[in-house]
């Protein structure tokens, strides 16, 4: 059926970011009330009567938060898979060492030698292949989603010099693309390691820009666009990009960056960074330079972030403050920062140290419901938790109270994200609607279920947006607080009655208090009001309205089976009855049936 969805995003020069939960109602949609106590708006849409406000919980959102690490020694053959993963977001660490003619293996000790073992440079076998994909089958269904990295440190052990000759990962890339490629409903993103210690591009003699752009571009090419890449740092993603000069040229406003940016379309939005460096200084350890006319410093690094990475996940971790250098690793630092890079992942166990400062922290900002001026408990781990990716609050739900047989179902939510980063995978969006009679009942006598949706196929929710913060000298502004409106028009059941309409975006879970004693559609799904649907356009069929006069027709009630029927005894004009006025009803006084 065909529907009509549109979203705005609502645009506010705004000095902080303080928020009344008391008014998260809003003001700008908002009439006037009726003498019931209803308010509506100039079009006749009612705000339904929600809660709309952030509940505070940490969410079961997989795609984003705190990963946990886990890894992967792929063997010639034997191999075992991962079987069960550590944690829901699993940050997959996979090594195909024994695939390199340079990784050094152990020792060989039998029979009383001491001899050098090492990979040997050759095609992925078959076996390494399907130790791959069950794993991710494994991923998948424990319910959970993946990081992955693959690269030739034996097990992960941060060795050196193991990248094997670069015709060998280029044809390690064309072996791992179709696995891949089969996988991205549960990969976040490709951190596309290969090259040095840890996958992270360093350590490693082999390692030119030319070479990583080469093997980063040949994964963009047999990958499906969906596959977000990520390299180690700003200066690999712009070689991979086609920049030569990036100290000069990386500036988002620049006319080569805009040349750039225009020949390479999408593929701009593909090509992200993950950061191992985190917060560890000023230029995270290397991962921005000091040198802006030869490197990409943090400042040009994080605009690019902000405005390319808008849908590409970002994160890695956070480490200690080297000596002599600027804290930032603080929740504070990433509360501002974390809005403009889209952060959206991070190590749990690492740094530890880090880790544990976090938990013990008291956050002391203000931002919405999460106010440590008020939450004494509030932890800087908590604010960070939360806040990793997105995070969708229902502001405003408005229905009409009526809507006629034949006519569509037109109503409009606000949904702000106050998340660090957006929804970087796309999600089916359903509107549910469901009898509020039969709530709790799943199918009804006859076998036809009470629910029905409609598919909101034109709605991406890559697009509800967070915040947007703009920096100019020194100071801070947000621009915009993540407050999406969003306008509906779908077809209804045709059926009269009165419905409950639930909003189910997949794989989300929204911050809003969930209904946890009755759910009749699944327990990600959102309230978003009711409204009643008949087929006659007079007061008599809208409930509360005036009703006619009319001689009272006698009524038969019966006790079948523990159902109780009501028979109309009104007669037809030749004396007969077709009993078109029956109902059958449960116990618990649910229509089961009406002829």
């Amino acid at each position: 059926m065909k529907n009509l969805f549109k979203i705005w995003t609502l645009l506010s020069v705004v000095s902080s970011v303080a928020f009344a939960a008391d008014g998260a109602a809003g003001d700008s949609a908002l009439k006037g009330s009726a003498a019931d106590g209803v308010t509506r708006d100039s079009s006749g849409l009612v705000l339904q009567d929600l809660d709309y406000t952030d509940h505070l919980q940490t969410l079961p959102n997989y795609d984003r938060g705190f990963y946990y690490s886990q890894a992967l020694h792929i063997k010639v053959s034997g191999t075992k898979p991962i079987e069960k993963p550590y944690g829901k977001l699993l940050h997959l660490r996979a090594d195909i060492a024994e695939f390199s003619s340079q990784a050094w293996m152990g020792v060989d000790t039998t029979g009383g030698k001491r001899d050098t073992t090492w990979g040997k440079s050759q095609d992925l076998t078959e076996d390494a292949l399907n130790v791959l994909q069950t794993t991710f089958d494994n991923v998948r269904n424990f319910g959970g989603k993946v990081i992955v990295r693959i690269c030739y440190d034996p097990w992960f052990d941060g060795h050196s010099n193991t990248t094997p000759e670069h015709k060998w990962v280029m044809r390690h890339i064309e072996q791992l693309a179709p696995v891949l490629s089969k996988n991205v409903d549960v990969i976040v993103a490709l951190e596309m390691g290969m090259h040095g210690a840890f996958g992270e591009m360093h350590s490693d003699t082999a390692i030119t820009y030319p070479r990583v752009a080469e093997a980063v571009n040949k994964m963009l090419q047999l990958t499906p666009p969906e596959l977000k890449i990520l390299t180690r740092t700003g200066n690999y993603s712009a070689a991979v990009l086609g920049f030569e000069n990036w100290g000069v040229d990386f500036h988002i406003d620049g006319d080569v960056f805009k040349q750039i940016a225009e020949a390479k379309g999408d593929t701009m939005y593909r090509v992200g960074m993950f950061n191992d460096g985190y917060l560890g200084t000023q230029y995270d350890y290397g991962t921005w330079g000091a040198d802006c006319k030869t490197s990409i410093c943090r400042e040009e690094g994080v605009a690019w972030l902000e405005k390319y990475s808008i849908n590409t996940p970002y994160g890695g971790e956070a480490v200690e403050t080297a000596n002599g250098y600027e804290v930032i690793n603080t929740p504070e630092f990433l509360a501002h920062e974390g809005f403009r890079t889209h952060t959206s992942y991070l190590n749990l166990h690492w740094n530890n140290n880090v880790i544990d400062r976090w938990k013990a922290a008291h956050f002391s900002g203000k931002d919405y419901e999460y106010d440590g001026t008020k939450i004494d408990t509030l932890t800087g781990f908590k604010f960070i938790d939360d806040h990793l990716g997105y995070r969708y609050v229902l502001r405003e739900s408005w229905l009409p109270d009526t809507v006629f047989a034949g006519e569509k179902l037109k109503g409009k939510l606000k949904i702000q994200n106050v998340g660090f980063g957006n929804l970087t995978q796309k999600r089916n969006a359903k509107l549910y609607f469901v009898t509020d009679e039969c709530k709790a009942e799943a199918l009804s006598e006859e076998g036809e279920s009470i629910l029905s949706h409609e598919e909101l196929k034109n709605v991406d929710f890559r697009d509800v947006h967070s915040r947007t913060i703009k920096v100019e000298d020194g100071d801070t502004t947000m621009t915009f607080d993540g407050t999406n409106e969003i306008d509906f028009e779908v077809e209804v059941p045709q059926k009269p009655g009165s419905f409950s309409l639930y909003l189910l975006v997949d794989d989300v879970y929204f911050a809003n208090e969930m209904d946890t004693l009755v759910h009749p559609v699944s327990p990600n799904a959102v309230p978003l009001g009711s409204f009643f649907l008949t087929s006659k356009k007079n007061s008599d069929a809208i409930p509360g309205g005036r009703a006619l006069k009319r001689n009272k027709p006698a009524i038969r009630v019966e006790r079948a089976d523990q159902k109780i029927q009501i028979r109309d005894s009104r007669a037809l004009r030749d004396g007969t009855r077709d009993g078109r006025g029956d109902r059958i009803f449960r116990v618990n006084g649910c229509l089961l049936k009406s002829k």
